[in-house]
């Protein structure tokens, strides 16, 4: 399957040879998806000049450079760990063939070679102080898409074949990043990422950091909220159903921040000991579940979503991971938030927030009615029973199973159709025997949702 995405006039450039030019219709494809994979947005022959011939594209310079740095910071993280960003954590022998971790590098670099050449369209036809502020000048950026480009054709001629070996792996990966980092424009807005800035945070937290003293609170506060902003490209990638393996880059980059702000937590409590008091306290208690949920994230979602072929599975991994991470983390961000101001309304920090509290509250209450439902069925499996747990399984099917996470969702409707068709009384009890279990094991893992925190269920 091949899609183009076109800006006008549009013109279409093969896939691999080098400085050929098709012209169809007056239109000109800067970027193709083949596999559903965004191809390369540009050959390597294609000029500066040529891009000034071209009507310039609504795109918002200072957002889409922030996001290519979020790109490029999580592609130097799995690039240098030989992708495989999470080895320290794996179990049990590694495949011996990294084929499918050098395609998820080229896929990212791909997406960073489209969002640089919207910017350099943009960029060629007015004069933006946009690019000044990150520390990159246009020249820069032209620089670094053509070395994209040229490393591009590289990683595309190794996967052409069957296997990519460890050695390959980290050959081709050394020889990326030292072309990469050879390029100032890459340092800077790799090293935006970490910069200790407002403008690389979520609106509302930077807002909220913006004009207060200096302290640790504060600045765990914007240390939690540069990963948030990492993670937000994730949650985008959900919304927009695009092809999910790639966000395996940008959880490399998550791992990498969150392992590197827990040491620097633990260093700032050893340092206040005792005498810090309650801040003390709040650094500790945010340093040991940011390296809980971490764990979590990876030795349950993670670790496996490379091997994972069928896409319902990707989804529902980094769904998973995504939440566990984003939730956590904000849950952190309001607690520390509010000992600087109690008045403070998580609703407003993350405006998300109260959506999932009030579902995850709702799907919470409905778990338990079907669990006392099935319960009910199981001990005396009568017409009216299971009348009434098939009425509320479809109720629920209708509704409030959207709140579910996708990975649960399938298991679920499983349950539901074999209740729906087993009329025989000794072949239903032990189906809802086995549901009523699922529920309370469902109902145990929606109840530690960060989100309810603080919210006890009150059955």
């Amino acid at each position: 399957m091949r899609i183009a995405f076109a800006f006008r006039p549009v013109f279409d450039f093969p896939y691999s040879p080098v400085g050929l030019l098709q012209e169809e219709d007056n239109t000109l494809t800067i970027g193709l998806i083949e596999n559903d994979v965004e191809a390369l947005a540009y050959d390597a022959g294609f000029s500066t000049a040529a891009i000034g011939n071209i009507p310039p594209v609504a795109v918002n310079v200072p957002q889409v450079l922030l996001e290519t740095a979020r790109w490029l910071g999580g592609i130097d993280t799995f690039a240098s760990a030989g992708g495989r960003p999470f080895a320290d954590l794996r179990t049990g022998a590694a495949d011996p063939n990294l084929r499918r971790e050098l395609r998820i590098l080229q896929m990212a670099l791909r997406r960073c070679a489209h969002d640089l050449f919207t910017v350099l369209v943009d960029e060629s036809t007015k004069v933006d102080g946009a690019t000044e502020m990150f520390g990159v000048s246009r020249d820069g950026l032209s620089g670094l898409s053509r070395v994209i480009r040229e490393e591009l054709f590289q990683l595309d001629a190794a996967l052409r074949g069957d296997t990519v070996t460890a050695t390959e792996f980290r050959f081709l990966a050394d020889g990326l990043l030292l072309k990469l980092r050879s390029e100032p424009a890459y340092f800077n807005l790799v090293s935006l990422v970490d910069r200790e800035t407002t403008e690389n945070l979520p609106r509302t937290v930077a807002a909220f950091i913006e004009g207060r003293e200096p302290s640790p609170i504060i600045d765990t506060i914007a240390l939690f909220g540069r990963v948030l902003a990492v993670l937000d490209l994730v949650g985008g990638m959900l919304e927009k159903d695009e092809p999910l393996k790639p966000a395996v880059v940008l959880f490399s980059k998550v791992h990498a921040m969150t392992g590197d702000l827990i040491e620097r937590l633990n260093r700032r409590v050893q340092r206040l000991g005792e005498a810090g008091g309650a801040v003390t306290d709040s650094l500790d208690g945010a340093s040991y579940t940011a390296a809980v949920e971490l764990k979590k994230a990876v030795s349950q979602e993670l670790l496996g979503i490379m091997a994972t072929r069928s896409a319902i599975g990707v989804y529902a991994r980094t769904e998973a991971a995504y939440a566990q991470l984003s939730e956590s983390f904000q849950q952190i961000v309001t607690v520390l938030s509010r000992e600087l101001d109690d008045s403070l309304d998580p609703d407003q920090m993350f405006p998300n927030f109260a959506a999932k509290l009030e579902y995850s509250k709702r799907l919470r209450q409905e778990l338990h009615s079907m669990a006392k439902l099935s319960r009910a069925a199981e001990e005396n499996c009568d017409k009216t029973t299971t009348d009434a747990l098939n009425a509320k399984l479809k109720e629920f099917s209708a509704s409030s199973i959207r709140f579910l996470f996708y990975k649960d969702i399938e298991t679920f409707e499983r349950f539901v159709e074999e209740i729906r068709v087993t009329r025989q009384t000794k072949d239903l009890v032990p189906i809802i025997h086995r549901f009523g279990a699922y529920l309370e094991t469902l109902f145990a893992q929606v109840s530690m949702r960060s989100v309810l925190e603080g919210h006890p269920f009150e059955g």
